[in-house]
C-alpha cells in the first residue's frame, strides 16, 4: 500500500506548518496529527500527511511578563488559551516541572531552571509563571528523558478551534537526553547496524 502524500507547507525560519492566508477550504481537515514539542526546539508536526516545524523564539509572555520560549503553531485564534502544567511522579506533590501557556496562536514553553544546571535548554526559566486554571498533566518515563501526550478534549488549552486539526494532539517532550548521551546511543545503535549486518553476510 503506498504511503499517504506528505504535505510540506513549513518554508520559513520561525514560521510553522500554515501560511495564515491559506484557507480551511484549501489546507484540511487533517485529523489526528501530532506535534511534538520540546525545550530546544524545532516543533515538528509530521504524524500525518501535514509535515510542517516551528523553529521558536524568545518572547515576552504578555500575562507573566516573563521571556519564554515560544513556538508559532500556524495561524491566529487556531487553538483555544490556557495553560497545561507537568508535574514529575518523584518531586514533592504539587512541584510544576513545566508550563505550557497557549494563547491561541501558539504555545510558550517554560520550564523549571535546575540551579546546577551548566548548560540550560531554551525552555529553562527561573521561576515558572503562575498558573491558570491548568490541565495538570503527570509525565511519565524516566527523568532526563520523560514527557506525556497530551490530547485536549473541547474547550481545554491547546484545542483546534480552526476545524483544520481536529484531534490535534501535543507530545511534549520535558526532558531530552543531554547532547553527550544522544551521541553515545546513536554511536551504539550504528555499531549494532554494523555487527548485524557483517553477521548476515557471513
Amino acid at each position: 500500500m503506498n504511503n499517504p502524500t506528505k504535505i510540506v507547507v513549513a518554508v520559513a525560519a520561525n514560521l510553522s506548518f500554515m501560511p495564515t492566508a491559506v484557507s480551511a477550504q484549501v489546507l484540511g481537515p487533517f485529523p489526528n496529527e501530532t506535534w511534538d514539542i520540546d525545550e530546544n526546539g524545532p516543533a515538528l508536526l509530521n504524524d500525518g500527511p501535514l509535515v510542517g516545524y516551528s523553529n521558536g523564539r524568545y518572547q515576552v509572555d504578555p500575562v507573566s511578563g516573563i521571556v519564554g520560549w515560544y513556538y508559532f503553531l500556524g495561524g491566529t485564534n487556531m487553538n483555544v488559551a490556557g495553560d497545561v502544567v507537568l508535574l514529575e511522579p518523584q518531586a514533592p506533590a504539587g512541584t510544576i516541572s513545566d508550563l505550557l501557556r497557549f494563547d491561541g496562536n501558539g504555545v510558550y514553553f517554560f520550564s523549571d531552571l535546575d540551579p546546577n544546571e551548566t548548560n540550560p535548554d531554551k525552555a529553562d526559566v527561573p521561576v515558572i509563571p503562575q498558573p491558570i486554571n491548568p490541565v495538570i498533566l503527570t509525565e511519565v518515563g524516566p527523568e532526563a528523558n520523560n514527557g506525556v501526550l497530551y490530547i485536549p478534549i473541547s474547550g481545554q488549552s491547546g484545542y483546534d478551534v480552526s476545524g483544520i486539526l481536529p484531534g490535534i494532539r501535543y507530545n511534549i517532550i520535558s526532558d531530552v537526553p543531554e547532547p553527550a548521551s544522544a551521541t553515545l546511543f546513536l554511536a551504539g545503535a550504528s555499531l549494532w547496524l554494523l555487527n548485524r549486518d557483517r553477521r548476515k553476510k557471513s
